[in-house]
Parts: structure tokens; C-alpha cells; sequence
């Protein structure tokens, strides 16, 4: 029998496969690039887009019967910047703003010292102080407008029939208390955004530092000023600035409380660019008022950082504490 040797098949030629896009090609920047190339569209669209036309719309006046356009450069601003209704409205911005900050950064404060004691009920009252900031400006409006009216508001009843420290209703919303009324309203929805941020700082403060401040026979006053003090001051300043901003730019609540008055107590920048740009639809005019609140509100937050970060101190150890004493 003579043997065969099988047939060598010919070896077909090799077919380049096509290269797959993978992202583990990418680096750490162009794969986070990636991620948030969705929200810089979207941000563009919404944010960027809004903000620039806004801004050529201040140099312009526009005619909203006739649908004309006319270029007139910075007269929108020159006519704002000399108007004394808006240098009122500047002023009615900065007192708001200044009570609404103090007003919520007191209460944030206080109601983070009490929720970081420990006692029955703590968990409950966490969960209700929360309340306030989860509630829109809207309804926020709504309630402190039923506790301050005159005829069948809770305040007045308390004042008068309770404590009897009043003869008459009291009108919160007149036009010297107006202000200092919206104020009160207003740090009360956005006092618990801050109380949380406190709180959150409190709980990573040692115990040894209390400890060593009881040794140094330290009261409640000086444990603050010397323990908890120079830890929340930087979460502190960070709300601050939040509540600054919010402040600045509110407009629901003076709307459904006040719209403005009596008479233009309480009429806010925030006020002066709805009614000059959708009540006088003054677009321009309105639209270069709205671009003094921006720089109004930049300034005041730089101010907030610059402030922050020269001032930043290092945390406390028990050698501070007792060098305090």
C-alpha cells in the first residue's frame, strides 16, 4: 500500500478587521470631556444663548407694536444709571438682601447648635426643619401672607388676643415694615439650605476640643467663639454667598406679597426689570437694568471670596484652644 499525503489547502488571505472605538483609548480629560459634552450643548442652549441675546437686547430699543429694532448703544444704560427710580430700587435690593442674610445666617446657626444636641424628638425635628426650603417662594408667599394680614393673620391674633401687646392689628406690610416683612418670610424658606451646611460641620468637630475647652472652664459664648467658630466659618461664608445671590434676584415672593409696594416700598431691582421690560415693554431699557443687577451681584460675591480667602484660618487644636483662655 503506498501512502498518501493529504493536500495542502491554499491559506486564504487575511481580512483586515475594521478597529472598534473604544473609550479606553481615551485619557482621563478626553473621557470626562466626553461625559460632559451633553451638558455644555444643553447649558449653551439654555444659559449661554439667553444671557448673550440678553445682553445685545440692552443695547437696543425695541418696539414691540411696530416690531422695530434700533441700535442706540449705552444710552440704555446711561438713562438707568441716572434714573433715581432705580437708584431706589438699588437700595431697597442691598437692605433686603442685607436682612434676609442676617435673618437666615441666625437662624441657620442657632437651629444647627440646637439639632447638634442630642435629645428625644432630634430625628423628628430634622426631618421638619427641612420643610421650609422643600416649599416653593410661591407658597412660601401664601403662608406668611395669611400670618401677616391684619384681619385673620396669625400673627396679629397671637399680638393681640394672646399676649396683649397690641390694640390694634398691626400692618407688617406697610411701607416701613414691608421690607423687614419679606425679609422674615424669605430667611425663613431659605434658612434650613444653610442650617444643614452648619450642622454637617458640627458633627466632624472633635469632642476632645470640647473637652479641652471645659478644662479651660470656657462658657457657651467662648466655646463658640474659640471651637466652633473657625470651623463653620467657611461652610458659613459659602452660604452666605448662596443666600446673598438668592436674595438679590428674588422676585416670587415680593410678586404675590407685596408687587412692589405700597407704593415702591419694596420694589427691588428684580421688580423694576419685570415691570419696565413686560409692564412698560420697554425690552432694552429693561434688559440694561437687568445687567446692573448681574454686576450689582458679582461685586457683592467677590467681595464674599475675596473676604474668604484672605481670612481663611487653619483649623483649631486643643493647644488653640487652650492658648484661648
Amino acid at each position: 500500500m503506498i501512502a498518501t499525503s493529504p493536500t495542502t489547502q491554499p491559506t486564504p488571505p487575511a481580512v483586515a478587521q475594521p478597529r472598534r472605538w473604544s473609550t479606553s483609548r481615551l485619557g482621563d480629560g478626553q473621557f470626562a470631556t466626553l461625559l460632559t459634552l451633553p451638558v455644555i450643548v444643553v447649558l449653551g442652549l439654555v444659559v449661554a444663548y439667553p444671557t448673550l441675546y440678553s445682553l445685545w437686547m440692552s443695547f437696543q430699543r425695541i418696539d414691540l407694536i411696530f416690531g422695530t429694532t434700533e441700535a442706540v448703544g449705552f444710552a440704555n444704560y446711561r438713562q438707568a444709571l441716572t434714573s433715581p427710580e432705580v437708584w431706589h430700587s438699588v437700595r431697597v435690593t442691598l437692605l433686603y438682601t442685607a436682612l434676609v442674610t442676617i435673618f437666615a445666617v441666625a437662624i441657620a446657626v442657632g437651629g444647627a447648635l440646637l439639632l447638634n444636641e442630642r435629645f428625644r424628638g432630634r430625628g423628628f425635628l430634622m426631618a421638619l426643619v427641612i420643610l421650609p426650603w422643600a416649599v416653593s417662594l410661591y407658597a412660601t408667599a401664601v403662608v406668611w401672607k395669611y400670618i401677616y394680614s391684619p384681619e385673620w393673620g396669625l400673627l396679629n391674633a397671637v399680638l393681640q388676643q394672646r399676649l396683649g401687646l397690641s390694640d390694634g392689628p398691626i400692618l407688617f406690610l406697610s411701607e416701613r415694615g414691608a421690607v423687614p416683612a419679606l425679609a422674615v418670610a424669605h430667611a425663613w424658606q431659605i434658612a434650613p439650605l444653610g442650617m444643614y451646611f452648619v450642622l454637617a460641620t458640627l458633627q466632624v468637630i472633635p469632642e476632645d476640643l470640647y473637652k479641652a475647652a471645659k478644662v479651660d472652664r470656657l462658657g457657651a459664648f467662648g466655646r463658640f467663639r474659640h471651637v466652633v467658630l473657625p470651623y463653620i466659618k467657611t461652610p458659613l461664608s459659602i452660604v452666605m454667598v448662596l443666600i446673598t445671590v438668592e436674595a438679590a434676584r428674588v422676585f416670587d415672593i415680593i410678586f404675590f406679597m407685596t408687587n412692589g409696594g405700597p407704593g415702591d416700598a419694596s420694589t427691588t431691582l428684580t421688580w423694576d426689570i419685570y415691570r419696565q421690560s413686560f409692564v412698560n415693554r420697554n425690552l432694552g431699557y429693561g434688559a440694561a437694568v437687568a445687567w446692573i443687577l448681574v454686576v450689582l451681584t458679582t461685586i457683592i460675591t467677590t467681595v464674599y471670596f475675596l473676604l474668604l480667602f484672605r481670612n481663611r484660618e487653619k483649623r483649631p487644636d486643643k493647644a488653640a484652644v487652650g492658648e484661648a483662655t
